[in-house]
């Protein structure tokens, strides 16, 4: 029997001018003890038997590099020959089947892969169709039956007569006649159809938006935070009357949407702006409305037409909140809330995007950032799993070249903070999960990497990328950036190589780690022999944490630390681009410099994140300023080291996935309080702390049959497992 039976289907597709097609298979059901639906799609596809919904989970199949396409007329043009990968999904249908006559309906939207409105990257499109294989299997006492999609279906357009991404859906049950026609064979992707991975969406939670007031006829509403999802509303009105929904991030000074930070700056392919926008269409009768193949992101929206009722949909990926922050500085607070709420509304077919509005791209440079992050704080190891897979999917098979987004949707970037995900990523993988296979799966991806790195080199330098591309060094800045291009990708060329070294001894591979050792005295003697101060120990002045890259690289030693946290201690914001920030934040909190760490995240002057908070944000800004997306989580990566430097829950330098746990808590002195958990792969591990008269009381509860060593200062005890409460 083929292990894949989709294989052996045939894709069936619908005229290329319906918009949303609903495909339908009849068939007979008598006997078996089980049986099950193999489906996927070009486009997101939901599902149903007997008109039950077979999954609730959403926008499937989750987004990949789907099959071959054009990429030499983007902005940024790429030549590159990358993989192509549709993943397919198996439910267990038996308990929605009747015996007698069933039908599965198959309803299909364009979803990414029919995204031809927005056009800043480029057409980004993969095809004109929307199209679907599918294998209904039953198991009989006789054996397997496999109902496989061959051509005899029948489809109708449905009452979603517009779907873009970017944009919304025009659903309009009143124009469409539901007629049903035969469905054509197309012709099947050049592609490689796999058991699907990663975390898809879900709705979450619910939320009750408040009426702020109205507006030349238009309700506003406020959900309450920046969040992502969809309005679904009730209505009962006049046939043909209409209902628009409007979504933006932030009102005007006259309590008007604004859309600019959303991506309304942008002109479509059809002229439109990109807003976000559905129109519902009222039958008469009472209906309820709600788009099925996309997602909005918002805190405001308004609302024109006569309704009954309406609440938000919170859609992303399922995946729980593992950790707890709480402590008595705003800052700190802030920071930990207002990352959790970015990364969950950026986390969409499984890829950490940028933004969930106006982009919804996976970078690889905010991604890499935010990756151990999301991996500590977050439920997120199968998430994390599929997208390492996009990431090595988009690596060129010729030149070992790392995009820019994984899956590949154009945009620009740099090869070190951008394209070195192929290491950092699968390596923080590793540090938390301990899978040795991940390692061993991308060595040889990584490897090709920094061969393409080498080819980008001149003079120990890297000195670009791409013809036609960007070869950013770090981003977004507080002013404008001076950081040099070439000095931060090659550290980040040497600190890949020295993690190299690590994955070469624990994979067995010990005989490579002498060509990458000389690779990196070249690197080193290059990067100091152009950058460092002449007669001082600083790199480029020490502008925009150059320092911090120098140690962080290894091109300084940790006693350099001292001058970088004396600098900071005077400024008390980030002048960092959104790399560096990281950078920066995790010297200084894991290395001792906790007051330094703390009084930047405390402060509320441009270039922190209370300054965010003081103009009314909820989620963290692209920009130190707000002047752009205000829901972008790559600043907010160093909210681990809330955990990791104030809470000190880390674990040994050699070890992996917490089997030698290390509680090391730092007590920064305008801190009265702070208490946190985490669930760890050795299991949930709670610190607090509260400052007393003359004391430090610590409560520490560690999962059963777990230790860990214990330090404070110099005051060092084995923890065991279950409570731990005494004062220092």
């Amino acid at each position: 029997m083929n292990c894949n039976p989709l294989n052996n289907s045939l894709w069936i597709g619908a005229d290329k001018n319906s918009v949303s097609p609903v495909f339908l298979r009849r068939f007979l059901y008598e006997n078996c003890t089980k049986a099950e639906l193999i489906i996927t799609s070009c486009g997101f596809f939901e599902t149903k038997i007997n008109g039950q919904n077979v999954t609730d989970s959403l926008f499937l199949p989750l987004v990949t590099h789907y099959e071959k396409r054009d990429m030499s007329k983007w902005i940024y043009p790429i030549f590159d020959t990358l993989t192509h990968r549709l993943y397919y999904y198996t439910f267990d249908i038996t308990s929605l089947l009747n015996k007698g006559e069933n039908t599965l309906s198959v309803h299909l939207g364009n979803g990414w892969y029919i995204q031809d409105e927005r056009v800043a990257e480029g057409n980004m499109s993969f095809g004109e169709q929307l199209k679907t294989a599918y294998c209904i299997r039953l198991y009989t006492d006789n054996g397997i039956v496999d109902l496989l999609s061959d051509g005899t279906e029948m489809y109708y357009d449905s009452e979603i007569t517009y779907s873009s991404l970017f944009i919304g859906e025009v659903i309009d049950p009143v124009s469409v006649t539901f007629e049903e026609r035969q469905v054509t064979v197309c012709t099947a992707p050049e592609t490689e159809l796999c058991e699907a991975l990663g975390t898809p969406d879900k709705v979450i939670r619910t939320l009750c938006p408040e009426l702020l007031g109205e507006k030349n006829g238009k309700k506003i509403y406020d959900v309450g935070e920046n969040t992502s999802g969809l309005v679904r509303v009730t209505a009962k009105n006049n046939k043909g009357d209409k209902i628009i929904i409007r979504f933006s991030e932030e009102l005007d000074e006259d309590g008007n949407l604004s859309f600019h930070s959303c991506g309304g700056g942008y002109t479509c392919t059809s002229g439109r702006k990109q807003i976000q926008e559905d129109t519902f269409i009222c039958t008469g009768e009472t209906y309820i409305f709600c788009p099925k193949f996309l997602w909005h992101a918002f805190r405001y929206f308004e609302i024109e037409g006569n309704f009954e009722n309406l609440e938000m949909l919170v859609i992303h990926a399922a995946t729980a909140v593992t950790s707890t922050f709480e402590c008595s500085s705003e800052g700190l607070n802030f920071l930990y809330e207002a990352y959790i709420r970015s990364q969950l509304t950026n986390m969409h077919g499984s890829i950490p995007s940028d933004c969930p509005h106006r982009e919804r791209l996976g970078y690889t440079g905010d991604g890499q950032v935010c990756a151990p992050a999301g991996m500590l704080l977050l439920d997120s190891k199968e998430f994390y799993r599929k997208w390492m897979q996009d990431i090595l999917d988009c690596q060129c098979k010729i030149s070992g070249h790392v995009q820019h987004t994984a899956p590949m949707m154009g945009g620009g970037g740099g090869p070190g903070g951008w394209g070195c995900a192929i290491v950092f990523v699968p390596w923080a993988f590793y540090k938390q999960f301990g899978e040795v296979q991940m390692l061993e799966k991308t060595y040889e991806p990584m490897r090709r990497w920094v061969q393409y790195l080498l080819s980008k080199c001149e003079n120990g330098l890297i000195v670009r990328e791409e013809n036609g591309g960007w070869c950013l060094g770090d981003w977004c800045t507080r002013e404008k950036i001076t950081l040099p291009e070439p000095f931060v990708n090659t550290c980040f060329f040497i600190k890949i190589l020295r993690i190299l070294c690590e994955i070469a001894e624990i994979i067995g591979k010990a005989e490579d780690i002498g060509a990458y050792e000389k690779l990196i005295a070249d690197l080193e003697k290059a990067v100091v022999e152009n950058y460092k101060d002449k007669g001082g120990t600083s790199f480029c002045n020490g502008v925009q944490g150059a320092d911090a890259y120098a140690v962080w690289a290894g091109l300084s030693d940790k006693a350099k630390l001292s001058g970088i946290a004396a600098k900071y201690d005077t400024m008390r914001y980030f002048d960092t681009g959104f790399i560096a920030t990281d950078i920066l934040s995790g010297l200084l909190a894991d290395n001792g410099y906790i007051d330094t760490f703390f009084n930047i995240i405390d402060n509320d002057d441009l270039g922190t994140y209370l300054y965010m908070k003081r103009q009314g944000a909820t989620t963290v800004w692209e920009n130190w300023n707000g002047e752009s997306s205000h829901n972008h989580p790559m600043f907010g990566a160093p909210a681990r080291y809330l955990f990791t430097g104030i809470l000190g829950i880390r674990q040994a330098e050699n070890s992996v996935a917490y089997n030698n746990l290390l509680i090391a808590p730092q007590v920064p002195s305008k801190l009265d309080f702070a208490n946190g958990s985490l669930v760890l792969p050795c299991g949930k591990v709670s610190v607090s702390f509260k400052k007393e008269e003359n004391s430090v009381r610590f409560e520490i509860t560690l999962p059963e049959n777990k230790e860990a060593d214990f330090i404070f200062g110099d005051y060092k005890t084995i923890l065991h497992s279950g409570v731990n409460v005494f004062d220092i």
